[in-house]
């Protein structure tokens, strides 16, 4: 039996506190900040002794050994029985420890060194495993490392976008490869769930997947307040009822209720249009030779081609930016014009708070500098450099407590953010932005529109209810229903019936 050599020590021996009761929120919070940073240690640690295993008990009997249970897979099996892991987890983890040894060995060091989550490993590996030529794949693994050891913070999407463009653009034959081979395998299929439910899946190309999305999600939100189910409920009954042709309703019980008016019996669903955007380079559309990736939000990071076929739908339409617009209004220079909330979600590309994925078309355009409404020309104003994107969560955070962000733009026109938590705690914003993809969007330009009236200020949104008696109305809701089961049950004759 192998023992642990963790639970005995102290924590102190390992850099960590060792009390942490009453200790500063600031000195709990980098001490999260550090503990995370010891994991990305020790999963580099796991990788390198998994790679010297690999080395020892297969080397190069991997490129001639025709057993089934081969040497590898004997290797993973060790593994697998010292960590209690299945088989194929065991596997994966062996595979994902030979590549960031053989292919990735800077960004081996980056998890070392706390640059890189345990978690994101996975996605730097399987995104960069189409890269053959070693040089091209030294030359992918030191961009990747130099984008990770940047001054700012990741969240899952950034991170795949940083490592899908750098891929798309040293090695766009592995990107055709692969989306050829996925899209062969497209496909529908349905499985049977418990109590009496079914999963219905499908896999299709991402523009597709967008449009189906767009229209179930406006037919789900096409009730009144009082429907009683939740979001993810809606968007399932809204699915059924736009691929059977039954009609669409609102469930909340009022007879004299016309929410749901106009999605009666339309088998191809209500007459709105969904649409989606891509953002590329205008040489990508003109030149088969140009191997620069563009943007689809909601999405990530496509391949030119995948940009050139989208072009030759019949249903597409190509605007241009403009290289000269209006930042605002010309009534209301509070709010942003057309052209400024494209050029900011082209640019954040997500909400712009660390850590988070909410894409920027469904975010708020927010000053960083609040407007002064009795005097803008005193205020935050309504320009690239003092907007930035932020989901509604995060724009409320921002807006109605102690959080505080800035927002300081260089000269290339890249944005630097950064967000401080109400004890003095700052945080960088991303490290990965729209620039990184389109770097000319620091050519345009945005002129200011005249004053105009100021707009009412906001107001803090507020809840039903408090948080913790949404919680026992749920579970007094629960027991009623269980004490009612429980009850018919009673009174059910016993068998055989």
């Amino acid at each position: 039996m192998i023992e642990s050599r963790w639970a005995g020590g102290s924590p102190a021996a390992f850099g960590l506190l060792g009390d942490v009761s009453g200790a500063p929120v600031n000195d709990l919070l980098a001490e999260m900040v550090h503990a995370t940073a010891g994991q990305s240690f020790l999963e580099w640690q796991r990788y390198r002794v998994a790679a010297e295993l690999d080395s020892q008990l297969v080397g190069d009997e991997v490129l001639t050994d025709y057993r089934m249970i081969d040497s590898t897979a004997l290797c993973a099996t060790r593994i697998a029985t010292v960590l209690s892991i299945g088989q194929i987890a065991a596997e994966g983890l062996l595979a994902r420890a030979v590549a960031l040894r053989d292919r990735l060995p800077h960004v081996a060091l980056c998890l070392r060194d706390g640059n890189v989550a345990p978690q994101h490993i996975r996605t730097i590996v399987s995104r960069t495993d189409l890269v053959l030529d070693e040089g091209v794949a030294a030359t992918v693994d030191a961009e990747i490392a130099e984008c990770l050891r940047r001054k700012g913070s990741w969240s899952a999407n950034r991170l795949r976008d940083m490592v899908d463009r750098i891929v798309y653009t040293h090695d766009p034959d592995g990107v055709r490869r692969r989306r050829e081979v996925a899209k062969d395998a497209r496909a529908f299929w349905t499985e049977n769930d418990a109590d009496g439910m079914g999963v219905v899946g499908a896999s299709m190309t991402a523009e597709n997947t967008l449009l189906l999305a767009q229209r179930v999600h406006a037919a789900a939100d096409h009730v009144c307040k009082e429907d009683p189910r939740t979001k993810a409920a809606r968007r399932s009954d809204a699915l059924v009822a736009l691929t059977t042709g039954i009609p669409w309703e609102c469930l909340c019980g009022d007879p004299d209720c016309t929410a749901a008016t106009g999605w009666d019996t339309v088998p191809t669903g209500p007459a709105t249009t969904a649409v989606i955007h891509v953002v590329t380079d205008q040489s990508t559309l003109t030149s088969d030779k140009d191997d620069q990736p563009g943007f689809m939000p909601g999405y990530g990071v496509i391949s030119p081609d995948h940009i050139r076929e989208l072009t030759k739908r019949p249903d597409t339409i190509i605007r241009p930016v403009p290289t000269c617009a209006p930042a605002a209004q010309p009534a209301d220079p509070y709010r942003p014009s057309a052209a400024l909330s494209r050029f900011l979600w082209m640019r954040d590309q997500y909400c712009v708070w660390p850590g988070c994925d909410q894409p920027a078309m469904r975010c708020d355009a927010d000053h960083v500098t609040e407007y002064d409404h009795d005097n803008p020309e005193q205020g935050g104003q309504t320009t690239p450099a003092d907007m930035n994107s932020k989901c509604p969560f995060h724009h409320g955070v921002k807006t109605f407590t102690e959080f505080l962000d800035d927002q300081t733009v260089a000269e290339h026109g890249r944005p630097h953010t950064t967000i401080t938590t109400p004890e003095g705690l700052t945080v960088d914003g991303p490290a990965h932005t729209g620039h990184d993809l389109h770097p000319q969007l620091d050519h345009i330009e945005f002129t200011a529109p005249p004053n105009g009236p100021p707009p009412p200020s906001p107001e803090e949104p507020t809840r039903r209810r408090p948080r913790l008696a949404d919680k026992h109305a749920r579970r007094r809701h629960e027991r009623d229903r269980n004490r009612c089961a429980r009850e018919h049950d009673d009174t059910t004759d016993p068998p055989p019936f």
